[in-house]
């Protein structure tokens, strides 16, 4: 898919927003993930998973990681842990 490309970096990136309602200012939450584009390697359970490793991980993909590995350090878990943080802090815990 790449060979004729030198540079194989990549990043997942996952946008998630949050509004109060009508009227009001949505704020926005991005999650990025770090990597490289690979060979297929893994069981393609999800999308691009077995092309996408993720930097740090010795060369594993999204779909040769343990789930609860990649759901720890995934694009989306790094979304949605800013919306949980912000949603802590703009409702005081409640």
């Amino acid at each position: 898919m790449l060979v004729g490309f030198e540079d194989k970096s990549a990043y997942a990136l996952c946008t998630f927003a949050f509004s109060k309602g009508p009227g009001e200012e949505p704020v926005v939450f991005a999650g990025r993930t770090e990597g490289r584009i690979v060979a297929p390697k893994g069981d393609n359970q999800f999308g691009w998973d077995p092309i996408f490793a993720p930097d740090g991980f010795g060369g594993d993909t999204y779909a040769t990681m343990d789930v609860e590995v990649k759901n720890g350090i995934s694009h989306r878990y790094r979304a949605l842990d800013k919306l949980r943080a912000w949603l802590m802090t703009a409702y005081d815990g409640h």
